[in-house]
């Protein structure tokens, strides 16, 4: 199923800047009824475009970077998530409470790759990709420590031993921890930052969404840190991209 990202993504595909009027309206118009059609079966996404709530229980003392509380986002629900699903924490959105998994299968419609459902550490679930990464280099090294050692047959037995092994038991120490991703998909972060700049265009009904590209939002390259993306986030809650905006799509700057 096409989340809400992808077919965005694809409404910006239509067109390359500069736009014409009628190239603005086109892309404005698919977002548009995309974030429509999402809100009409999503909550998340209809309290999102309302500018409603989203919260937990104990966020405030979960809460030491000062953001989690605030209006509904993508990303303050991506955070939220991430801060409840070790303890499967219920979540209100817009005073309704939900289960946890069921508001991350309301934000996977939204936002590909992101993978906050609870799973217990014990769950044969969480291990799969990470075993198959582990198993699958071992095989690689294996085969060419062979090619090296003819007697040894087509894959080093030494190295499927020992290799094995350690990338096992880091693979499964690793996943205890963390959830894995596909790494050939986006990271969920810079998604739900696309996806809040072009809900904030959306609820006020700005020709400057056609110009609410992934392109247009900084990135952060190598190993990511919350702080850049909670300032991006921010910026975006203040509209401190409307001026950047504004030039894209040929109109006036805001004062």
């Amino acid at each position: 199923m096409d989340t809400l990202y992808t077919l965005c993504r694809s409404a910006d595909k239509h067109h390359a800047p500069p736009f014409t009027a009628e190239q603005a309206a086109e892309i404005t118009s698919h977002k548009v009824t995309y974030f429509t059609h999402e809100a009409a079966e999503n909550p998340l996404v209809a309290e999102i475009l309302a500018g409603g709530s989203i919260t937990f229980f104990n966020l405030k003392q979960q809460d030491r970077r000062k953001f989690l509380e605030g209006p509904a986002t993508f990303f303050r629900t991506h955070e939220i998530l991430r801060r409840t699903r070790g303890s499967n924490a219920p979540i209100l959105i817009g005073g309704r409470e939900y289960p946890h998994n069921a508001v991350a299968e309301m934000f996977g419609r939204c936002v590909p790759n992101a993978k906050l459902q609870h799973l217990p550490w014990f769950s044969p679930t969480r291990y799969v990709t990470s075993l198959a990464y582990a198993w699958g280099g071992t095989l690689l090294v294996a085969l060419l420590f062979a090619r090296e050692n003819p007697a040894a047959g087509t894959f080093d037995p030494f190295v499927l031993y020992h290799v094995g092994l350690l990338t096992t038991v880091v693979a499964l120490s690793y996943t205890a921890l963390k959830s894995n991703r596909d790494v050939r998909q986006s990271a969920p972060w810079n998604s739900a930052i696309y996806l809040d700049l072009n809900a904030d265009l959306v609820r006020r009904n700005s020709p400057a969404l056609a110009a609410a590209r992934k392109e247009f939002l900084p990135v952060q390259k190598g190993f990511k840190h919350p702080d850049f993306y909670y300032a991006v986030a921010r910026r975006i809650e203040s509209r401190g991209f409307d001026g950047d905006l504004a030039r894209w799509v040929g109109g006036p700057t805001p004062a």
